[in-house]
C-alpha cells in the first residue's frame, strides 16, 4: 500500500470519527437538555425528602380547586374565540388578491416578531381607566382588569399563529376540488363552506386544542391585566419567585402538562391526518390559483370577523409606537424622549444582550436542528424515532415547566450553569427545536437521495456528504430556522424569566419589569425597539444568505 492510499484511509477514519462525534453529542444533548429537565419536573412534585408521596396534588385539588377553574374557563373561551378569529382570517386572506393580500399578511406576519405582553399593554392604554379611547375619547373609566381582558388579549395573540398555519394548509388544497363544485352550480360562497373548511377541520382542532395549551401555560397575560383574577400559571410564577416553592410549583406544572400531552398526541394524529385530506386526488395546484371571490352573508361574516381582528391589531401597534415617543401633559399628547433617556441609562445593555443571545441562538439551534434531522429522516439513526419524539416535546411543554426544569436539572455538578448565560441560550436553542427539525425534515424531502448515493459511490465519506451536499442544499432551511430561533429568543420570557441572573437582563424582561412598575411609555419603547430589532437582523440576514430571492422563499415557508 503506497503512502497516497494510507493517508487517504487515514482521512477517511478521522471524518467518520467526527460524524460519530455528531451524532453522539446531538444525542446526548437531545437526552440531557430536554428530556431530562422533564424527569427533574416530575421527580420533584412526586418525592418530598426522598418519600414518594401525592401529597402536592391532593393539596392541589383540595385548596386550589377556583385556581384550576378558572384556568379551564379562560383557556376554553381563548380558544373559541382564537380560532373563530384564526378560522375567519386566513379565508378572508386565502382568497384577496394583490397588494391588499400582502398588506394583511405583512400585519400577521410583524405580530409573529412581536414581545409578549404587547396585547396587554396596549390593551390598557387603550381601554383602562385613562386609556386613550374609554377615557379620552369616550369619558369613561372602566376597569381592564379581570377574565375578560385576559381572554380578549390570548384571543387575539394566539389568533395570529392559527391563522397562518391555516394559509399555509389552505393553500395546499387540490383546486380541481373546488373548481369541481363551481363546475357543478355552486357559488364560491358554498364552495369554501362545504369543500375548504371540511377539508381543514383537523387543523381547526389542532389550532382550538394548541390554543387551550397556551392559554394554560401564560403567566404573563393574567399577571398583566388578570387584576384579582388568578389563574394556575400566575400560582406557578408566584411559588416560584416569591415562595421559592420548587415542589408545589412543579405539581402545578405537571398539571399542565397532562393535557399538553394529551394535545401533542392528537397534534400529531389530526396533522397528519390532515396532509392526507389537503393532498387530493389529482394534484392539480393550490387554491391560491383560483381567482374566486366570495359573496353573500358567509363573506359579511368572515369580513366582519376580519375587520375587528386587523382594526384591534393596528389600533395595538399604532398606541404602541406612539406610547413610546409621547406623554400626556396637561391633558395632551405631547412628543418626547424621556423614555429614551431612561433606557439610554438604564436598560440599553440588555438590547445588545438580547442581540447576542439571540445571534448564538439562531446559528447553533439551526445548526443542531438540521443535523439532527438528518440523521433521524437520511441516516435512520438507530433509536432516532425516540430522539424525534424526545426533540419535538418542547413544542408543547409550558414555558415555565421547562424553566422550572433547567433550574432544578442544572443546580449542581457535573452540570452547573444556573445563573450564567450558558443556561438561558441552552434553554432557547432546544424550546425551540422542534420548528427547526420541522424546517429540516422539509427542506431534506426536497434534496434527491441519489444526489448523497453518488457522492458515496465517488469516494466521500459521511462526513463529507453532509458539509458538500446536504448542507449547501439546506440553506433555505438555515435562513428560517435562524429567523424563528432568533425572533423567539428575542421575544420570548416563559422559560427564560426563571433563568436569568438579575444584572444579566434580557429586553423582554425589562419590558416585564416597565409594565409591572406601571411605566408604560418606557415598556412602549422597548416593545417598539424589540420589534424593529428583529425585523432588521431577520431582513439583514436574509440579504446576506440568500440575497433578494431568499425573502420570497422565507415568506412562503412561513
Amino acid at each position: 500500500m503506497n503512502k497516497k492510499s494510507r493517508v487517504s484511509k487515514l482521512d477517511t477514519r478521522f471524518y467518520n470519527v467526527i460524524d460519530y462525534v455528531l451524532i453522539g453529542l446531538i444525542s446526548i444533548s437531545v437526552l440531557v437538555f430536554i428530556l431530562w429537565p422533564i424527569v427533574c419536573v416530575i421527580k420533584t412534585s412526586l418525592f418530598i425528602d426522598g418519600e414518594f408521596t401525592l401529597e402536592l396534588y391532593e393539596k392541589l385539588f383540595t385548596s386550589n380547586k377556583n385556581l384550576l377553574y378558572n384556568s379551564v374557563f379562560v383557556a376554553t373561551l381563548t380558544a373559541v374565540i382564537s380560532t373563530v378569529l384564526s378560522v375567519a382570517v386566513a379565508v378572508k386572506i386565502n382568497f384577496m388578491e394583490g397588494k391588499k393580500k400582502l398588506i394583511f399578511m405583512g400585519i400577521l406576519m410583524v405580530t409573529m416578531i412581536s414581545p409578549p405582553f404587547v396585547s396587554s399593554l396596549a390593551y390598557i392604554q387603550l381601554f383602562g381607566r385613562r386609556g386613550l379611547i374609554t377615557y379620552r375619547l369616550l369619558g369613561l373609566s372602566i376597569n381592564p382588569y379581570g377574565w375578560h381582558g385576559i381572554v380578549a388579549m390570548q384571543s387575539l395573540s394566539f389568533a395570529s399563529l392559527n391563522a397562518l398555519m391555516l394559509l399555509g394548509i389552505i393553500s395546499k388544497i387540490d383546486k380541481s376540488l373546488i373548481q369541481s363544485s363551481l363546475d357543478l352550480g355552486s357559488s364560491p360562497s358554498y364552495a369554501v363552506r362545504k369543500v375548504v373548511i371540511p377539508l381543514i377541520k383537523p387543523a381547526i382542532l389542532v389550532c382550538f386544542l394548541l390554543s387551550f395549551v397556551r392559554s394554560l401555560s401564560d403567566f404573563g397575560t393574567p399577571m398583566t391585566i388578570g387584576g384579582p383574577f388568578n389563574v394556575l400559571a400566575t400560582e406557578i410564577y408566584m411559588q416560584i419567585i416569591g415562595y421559592a416553592n420548587l415542589p408545589l410549583s412543579s405539581a402545578m406544572n405537571v398539571i399542565i402538562l397532562i393535557p399538553a400531552l394529551l394535545v401533542f398526541v392528537l397534534y400529531r394524529r389530526l396533522m397528519k391526518k390532515n396532509d392526507l385530506l389537503v393532498k387530493g386526488t389529482s394534484n392539480k395546484g393550490s387554491v391560491e390559483e383560483l381567482n374566486i371571490k366570495i359573496k353573500g352573508i358567509f363573506n359579511w361574516v368572515i369580513t366582519s370577523i376580519s375587520a375587528v381582528f386587523f382594526v384591534m391589531m393596528i389600533m395595538q401597534y399604532g398606541i404602541i409606537f406612539i406610547s413610546g415617543i409621547t406623554k400626556y401633559s396637561y391633558g395632551k399628547m405631547q412628543f418626547t424622549l424621556d423614555h429614551f433617556n431612561y433606557l439610554k441609562l438604564y436598560s440599553m445593555s440588555t438590547f445588545i444582550r438580547s442581540i447576542i443571545y439571540g445571534i448564538i441562538v439562531g446559528v447553533t439551534g439551526t445548526c443542531i436542528g438540521i443535523l439532527l434531522s438528518y440523521y433521524v429522516e437520511r441516516r435512520k439513526l438507530f433509536g432516532g424515532q425516540i430522539l424525534d419524539f424526545i426533540s419535538t416535546l418542547p413544542y408543547i411543554i409550558p414555558g415555565t415547566f421547562f424553566g422550572i426544569g433547567y433550574i432544578l436539572a442544572f443546580n449542581k455538578p457535573p452540570l452547573l450553569i444556573t445563573g450564567t448565560a450558558a443556561i438561558v441560550i441552552i434553554n432557547c436553542v432546544f424550546k425551540q427545536m422542534p420548528l427547526t427539525t420541522k424546517t429540516a425534515s422539509a427542506a431534506l424531502s426536497q434534496i434527491n437521495v441519489n444526489l448523497e448515493e453518488a457522492g458515496r459511490d465517488l469516494g466521500a465519506g459521511k462526513f463529507h456528504v453532509i458539509k458538500d451536499i446536504v448542507l449547501p442544499n439546506m440553506r433555505n432551511a438555515f435562513i428560517v430556522g435562524f429567523i424563528n430561533n432568533f425572533t423567539t429568543s428575542m421575544t420570548t420570557i416563559g422559560s427564560i424569566i426563571f433563568l436569568i441572573h438579575p444584572g444579566k437582563k434580557l429586553a423582554t424582561l425589562a419590558l416585564f419589569d416597565a409594565i409591572n412598575s406601571g411605566e408604560y411609555g418606557v415598556g412602549s419603547l422597548i416593545a417598539t425597539i424589540i420589534i424593529i430589532i428583529t425585523m432588521f437582523v431577520n431582513l439583514l440576514f436574509s440579504k446576506i444568505i440568500l440575497g433578494r430571492s431568499a425573502m420570497k422563499d422565507v415568506s412562503s415557508i412561513e
